[in-house]
């Protein structure tokens, strides 16, 4: 359980996605700790239990009594969780060595209640005063860490950078050092086009912006071991056989794509960079499927676990 210390702060997200009935779920389990707060709608929860036929329904909303950070009711979705966002990172930017887990939002709910973010990590960094942050989705197997994340193919290559290659990579190293016990980390660092390039044939983003990243985080981490450009159809499989502790790709879905294959019930959304732990599941609201019961908990159930251990690893250091 996490110390009384340093209690997990938990976002409802979208109120008609798998978010509130995931939480009430795991409360039913006993996931959640006296001192974790969970910041929601109290009708949301109230009318998840009312309509979720699971035996777990009742029993979880009971839970959840003592450990609510009550919002207003909103006039729409976008506006709830918004509200529920807001309030959780108040509370756990006033907590030392407190974490966060956040359910899934709806971004163009949130965009359409006047939210100026296009996702949970850019607006948390905006909050945090920090332009020096990265996404890195981490599972049994497989971490991966983005050089940018939402961001439309086609400005990708445009938006790439040394600088961006060199932070991220820079936040990776750190990240598998404290968080993850790896004395001597090893990355795998991606090209952006097939083949790394194929030594400029398809693309010379690898000789004139991947290639100089590389051989400057190599030189500011010379204890890591930098690999790069690496093609990816070669580069994630050597790290799902262990040859790598964790690989930074180029873009969002180069790297979501293969790690939900292996990673989908069981893999963890990092935000690094922040003065606090973050976690989310690696999936999004579902709504399709919300309201029935049916949604898989295993990711949160990941998302929680990763937040206890992150922070017991940090010792509730800023």
């Amino acid at each position: 359980m996490a110390d009384a210390n340093a209690p997990l702060i938990v976002t409802q997200g979208d109120p008609d996605g798998v978010g509130p009935e995931l939480i009430v779920q795991l409360a039913a389990e006993g996931m959640w700790a006296p001192t974790d707060r969970v910041v929601a709608d109290p009708a949301v929860l109230d009318r998840v239990a009312d309509r979720v036929e699971q035996p777990w329904a009742r029993p979880g909303r009971a839970a959840l009594a003592e450990l609510l950070v009550p919002i207003a009711s909103a006039p729409d979705a976008g506006r709830s969780q918004v509200e529920a966002l807001r309030r959780g990172v108040d509370l756990v930017m006033a907590h030392r060595g407190a974490a966060l887990v956040t359910a899934p939002i709806d971004k163009h709910a949130c965009m359409a209640a006047g939210f100026a973010h296009p996702g949970h990590t850019e607006y948390l960094a905006a909050r945090a005063e920090t332009d020096d942050f990265a996404m890195l989705m981490a599972g049994p197997v497989l971490r991966v860490a983005l050089a940018t994340i939402h961001v439309a193919l086609a400005d990708v290559p445009a938006r790439l950078d040394r600088a961006a290659i060199v932070g991220v990579g820079s936040l990776l190293v750190h990240a598998l050092r404290r968080d993850y016990g790896i004395a001597r980390p090893r990355v795998a660092v991606l090209g952006l086009n097939p083949h790394a390039g194929e030594g400029g044939v398809l693309g010379r983003e690898e000789i004139d912006i991947v290639a100089p990243a590389v051989a400057e985080l190599r030189a500011r981490h010379p204890d890591a071991v930098i690999g790069g450009p690496l093609p990816a159809d070669t580069a994630l499989p050597a790290h799902a056989r262990g040859d790598w502790d964790g690989a930074l790709a180029m873009y969002h879905d180069q790297g979501l794509g293969p790690f939900k294959l292996l990673h989908f019930a069981d893999g963890v959304n990092v935000t690094l960079g922040l003065p606090y732990v973050r976690t989310s599941p690696d999936h999004g609201t579902a709504k399709d499927i919300a309201g029935q019961g049916i949604a898989d908990p295993s990711s949160m159930r990941a998302a929680v676990a990763a937040a206890r251990e992150l922070a017991s690893a940090r010792g509730g250091q800023r």
